[in-house]
């Protein structure tokens, strides 16, 4: 028997339900589907979401999300795996893209000095 390991190359993340390991993976069909029901940004902070997105991806008919409901695995580790598992789907292995929107963006050294001084010149003989 050959057992899978998690991979974002392949974007195979394993995980444990009820005592049993299950392999997640989202191929593009499956994105579609997710992005159909759910929209472009699961909250999978939410149970229903959390359970029907991990079981969009479990490639067995047995477990669906009312399944994973009754089992009930713990909720932030089971969806920080669905994340994982959807982020290697989108970008495999690289690292997330950075958020232009939310990177700050940092003055020049120069420049903070000179407004730090500028105060003190006001009072000071030329």
């Amino acid at each position: 028997m050959r057992i899978k390991m998690s991979s974002p190359i392949t974007g195979h993340k394993q995980v444990i339900i009820g005592g049993k390991t299950y392999t997640l993976r989202y191929p593009w069909r499956v994105l579609a589907e997710i992005s159909a029901n759910h929209g472009d940004n699961p909250n999978l902070f939410d149970i229903d979401t959390v359970a029907s997105v991990g079981a969009m991806g479990i490639d067995d008919p047995e477990m669906t999300a009312e399944k994973i409901k009754e089992l009930s695995p713990p909720l932030i580790p089971f969806a920080r795996d669905v994340q994982e598992a959807l982020q290697w789907a989108y970008f495999g292995g690289e690292p997330l893209p950075e958020d232009p929107v939310t990177e700050k963006k940092s003055r020049p050294k120069i420049g903070l000095w000179r407004r730090l001084r500028r105060p003190f010149k006001w009072g000071s003989a030329r």
